[in-house]
């Protein structure tokens, strides 16, 4: 915003001096909107979403720190969301699981792998961590119901070996359908719990490794009967990684 001094004399030594607004950022900005407005994210195939996402992703990938990892998954959940899509994977039952829960490998490279999984209608997928990695779950078809979770005070290596209970709290839940996002980094709600609705459900696990082997444990806990109900804090132990 602009003042334009206007001076007018009156008389001999009498003067009056008017000041004019002139709004140039709103008349440029008005001149720019056409040009500049927003721009429609279209939907788009699997070929282009791994053609364009991991490009893009990759310079945030390089930041693990906390702040890092979140503005990374960010990154990732924008383009995750216009995907039209799953791609027809070949899938693997996990043993040990009835109803059935599957997962395959859609995608390995460079920042990310990309792992599918389906469910049969009420299956569960137990509570797992993902140490020193990152997740961006997309629903893809149908719903689960997501459940996350975080270590609460003293814990055993989820890789010891050790059977000594250790408290758990439930960070967030949250229904995950087509096209409805939920993350995970390696400093918060790294470990989550997957139970499928009436319809089933199907999506994409977009996974980042931060170092590590890949390796994991699963958690048993009773899922509907927290220790402390108030603070949502469930006594779990870790079980490896076999079911």
């Amino acid at each position: 915003m602009t003042w334009i001094p206007d001076t007018n004399e009156l008389a001999p030594g009498v003067s009056i001096e008017r000041r004019s607004i002139f709004w140039a950022p709103l008349a440029l900005a008005a001149m720019l909107r056409p040009a500049y407005g927003a721009v429609a994210a279209p939907p788009l195939d699997w070929d282009d979403f791994i053609r364009l996402c991991p490009a893009d992703a990759d310079a945030f990938a390089r930041d693990a720190s906390e702040i890092g990892q979140d503005a990374y998954l960010n990154r990732i959940a924008a383009w995750a969301v216009r995907l039209k899509a799953a791609p027809e994977t070949k899938l693997g039952a996990l043993q040990g699981l009835d109803p059935k829960v599957e997962f395959g490998p859609s995608f390995r490279g460079v920042p990310f792998a990309v792992i599918q999984w389906r469910m049969a209608p009420h299956a569960i997928l137990p509570a797992h961590c993902h140490p020193q990695a990152s997740v961006c779950t997309v629903g893809m078809e149908g719903e689960a119901r997501l459940r996350h979770f975080e270590v609460h005070g003293p814990a055993p290596d989820y890789d010891s070996g050790a059977k000594t209970p250790f408290l758990m709290r439930e960070t967030r839940s949250q229904i995950v359908a087509p096209l409805r996002i939920s993350t995970l980094s390696s400093t918060r709600d790294n470990i989550h719990y997957f139970e499928a609705g009436d319809a089933g459900a199907r999506g994409l696990d977009i996974t980042t490794a931060y170092g590590g082997d890949g390796s994991f444990s699963f958690v048993a806990f009773q899922p509907d009967k927290p220790k402390d109900a108030g603070k949502q804090l469930y006594e779990a132990v870790w079980t490896g990684m076999q079911l």
